[in-house]
């Protein structure tokens, strides 16, 4: 009688402890794939992070450059139209300046000049900052301390000086751009 009492009890059983089971794991299985992405998501933007400081850092680096440039030069000619190394015409009052066009920055121009490379901190990755050099006309400087742009000169009091906009562009080989400007006068 016991055999035949055993054997009522497994024909009533019905897999519910599998499904539950296989539920579990279902979800268990969702909130890992939900977690992997969020992983591969920060990693993602902590990279691109990583990339557009070090474009913003080179950028900077051929702004700096481009100034010492023009600080150091006895005089700068500029082309009388466009641009021709690094140097640009005084742009036209309301016109988009040269260096917004779409394939201005692109490898090989002769529009830009190229500073030095930079690497980045583990040395894999070399940099070259472009720059263009903007005639932007004179300017009289009142003499007050506000005027003293390059502190590395002593200050001009109301004395013509001459207007420079310098612009400077990296790029990373992942995509990042930076594009960074200054007002310099001498």
């Amino acid at each position: 009688m016991k055999t035949m009492h055993s054997f009522s009890m497994r024909k009533e059983q019905s897999g519910a402890a599998l499904i539950v089971v296989l539920m579990l794991l279902v979800v268990i299985t969702l909130l890992g794939l939900a977690s992997m992405r969020g992983a591969i998501m920060q990693e993602r933007m902590a990279a691109n992070t990583i990339s557009r400081g070090l474009a913003f850092q080179v950028a900077e680096a051929g702004l700096r450059q481009a100034e010492i440039m023009v600080r150091d030069a006895a005089a700068i000619s500029f082309p009388s139209s466009g641009c021709s190394n690094g140097r640009c015409a005084m742009p036209k009052p309301d016109a988009e300046p040269v260096w917004a066009a779409k394939d201005f920055w692109a490898n090989g121009g002769s529009q830009y000049q190229t500073g030095a490379q930079v690497k980045s901190y583990d040395g894999e990755v070399a940099i070259s900052p472009r720059f263009v050099i903007e005639d932007f006309g004179t300017s009289v400087s009142g003499g007050g301390a506000s005027d003293c742009v390059d502190v590395s000169k002593a200050c001009i009091s109301t004395a013509e000086q001459s207007v420079y906009r310098i612009t400077a562009y990296a790029a990373t080989p992942s995509g990042a751009e930076v594009i960074v400007q200054s007002l310099y006068r001498r």
